[in-house]
């Protein structure tokens, strides 16, 4: 299932299980105090068991019957008859729980069938707004659950081909890049005095004459670069997959690009360039690509992950941030007091960080450091005991008294939970760097930001104060983003109690 299915699948989960719990409250309240349909007979523990009935299930209907389809390849007519389905689903399912249960609500007829007709007018009118919002009620650039995309293509194809991708909902386009005027001889001509605004034609390349190009294609979308400039846009820029559209006679220097694109866990959606015309020609679609916007897409990515355990754990990480918010508060509140008095100031840290492909998000700290600690640590610069990338000092002086001891209990990383509840960060994942570090990255070095970003993770659980290089780091991370699993979180979780109970490699 894609990201887009996926997605689909569990807003649909929500407006339904938003449905079936109004309709047995409006149900509830009309057959009792509207028609007087129910008394006290029946006790709070039946309307109890029969609620969880009821929720058992919607649960069966959903997970097993459920068929995860493209909303886009649904019409009126097969959106209601799914929508009676599920609802007749979901009822004879429940009332076979009541028998078995031998609930005396089974013979609340009129409750039941009310209930059951509530829940296919609720579940046809939000499946029908949700429907309106996924296809171009919302504004994808505003979004947390799309996808920031570029795209690489020629100009002949770009409008045709951004215009189909744009009518995919989960997609926002950041940008495009025009190859096509590059091409000498087979290969691309890059030109290293080129300026954003202008391109060379095959004609003008030798005069080095600058033409005029639309600045935008498909109305809104921005042409950013004709040449390998292209890379350093991706670099620098928040990006989650590559759209790359390219004819057959500017293939031959696509494979440097996927490489330096799967270098940083860019995924990559590229086309085969020999299959266009067979798609022309022919009714032969037994073809295992996926096809967007008419063209035959290969996707190649570093790692692919289960995206049900990748929905458990962001489920995981939301009840665990609010549990570790509850019991965070009492802590910081009781720390405020000591590090307030050695350190008046703001109680918190707040740092930009970059996040996962280069988002770029606010980390939330208890503050263990004086309030000019940035400042200094330019002249402290010398004295970095890290190669790379990465700033790490003994005895650092910006550190007060109360500040190492939150430090060395891991109490100054308490207020993260918050980035965890809102999405910015994950319970485990790999360190977000600062902007400045992220400025001096090499291409290879984005790959450790694929993945969401961790209050802990590899590099914490492995003895973080006697590593001293970087690129152990960067090792580290990948081996996490490589190697990811449920189970594998669990043990890096156990493994940080360990560590903050026994001090292991703090500093």
């Amino acid at each position: 299932m894609d990201k887009r299915i996926k997605t689909q699948y569990w807003l649909e989960f929500a407006v339904d299980i938003f449905s079936l719990t109004i309709s047995f409250a409006v149900s509830y309240f009309f057959s009792r105090y509207a028609l007087h349909k129910l008394d006290d007979t029946e006790t709070g523990l039946q309307w109890t068991v029969c609620t969880f009935c009821l929720i058992v299930a919607f649960l069966i209907s959903y997970f097993l019957f459920h068929k995860g389809v493209d909303i886009r390849q649904r019409n009126k007519i097969g959106e209601f008859v799914n929508t009676i389905k599920n609802d007749v689903l979901v009822f004879l399912i429940f009332i076979a729980l009541l028998a078995v249960v031998k609930s005396p609500i089974i013979n609340r007829r009129f409750f039941i069938g009310c209930a059951s007709v509530v829940f296919l007018f609720l579940t046809t009118v939000t499946r029908y707004y949700l429907k309106r919002w996924l296809t171009g009620g919302y504004s994808p650039a505003k979004s947390k659950i799309t996808s920031y995309v570029g795209v690489l293509t020629t100009k002949d194809r770009a409008e045709e081909f951004i215009s189909g991708l744009k009518d995919d909902w989960s997609i926002n386009i950041t940008g495009v890049a025009l190859l096509d005027n590059f091409v000498e001889n087979g290969r691309f001509t890059y030109d290293k005095d080129f300026e954003f605004g202008s391109e060379y034609t095959n004609e003008k390349i030798r005069t080095k004459k600058k033409i005029k190009f639309p600045h935008v294609v498909a109305e809104d979308v921005p042409v950013i670069a004709t040449d390998i400039r292209f890379i350093d846009w991706i670099r620098k820029t928040p990006l989650d997959e590559v759209f790359i559209n390219l004819p057959y006679y500017t293939s031959s220097d696509v494979f440097e690009i996927v490489e330096e694109l799967e270098g940083m866990g860019v995924t990559v959606h590229l086309n085969v360039p020999t299959l266009d015309n067979l798609l022309d020609e022919s009714n032969f679609n037994n073809i295992n690509c996926k096809i967007y916007s008419g063209y035959p897409l290969a996707t190649f990515a570093p790692t692919v992950h289960n995206s049900t355990s990748l929905a458990i754990k962001r489920f995981v990480d939301i009840i665990g941030a609010i549990v570790g918010l509850i019991i965070s508060i009492p802590i910081i509140a009781i720390t405020a007091i000591p590090l307030l008095i050695e350190s008046p100031g703001p109680l918190f840290f707040k740092q930009e960080r970059v996040g996962q492909n280069g988002r770029l998000f606010n980390i939330y700290k208890l503050r263990s450091m004086y309030k000019d600690a940035e400042e200094r640590k330019k002249e402290l610069m010398a004295q970095n005991k890290m190669d790379g990338l990465m700033f790490k000092m003994d005895n650092d002086p910006r550190i007060t008294k109360v500040g190492r001891v939150i430090r060395k209990l891991s109490i100054d990383e308490l207020p993260q939970f918050f980035n965890v509840l809102k999405g910015d960060m994950s319970l485990v994942g790999t360190r977000p760097p600062t902007v400045r570090e992220f400025e001096q990255y090499e291409n290879r070095h984005k790959r450790r930001l694929s993945m969401r970003p961790g209050i802990t993770g590899m590099w914490q659980v492995s003895g973080r104060s006697n590593i001293n290089d970087f690129e152990d780091v960067v090792k580290l991370d990948c081996e996490y983003i490589d190697n990811w699993s449920l189970l594998l979180d669990i043990k890096i979780l156990l493994k940080t109690v360990k560590v903050v109970l026994t001090h292991e490699g703090a500093e």
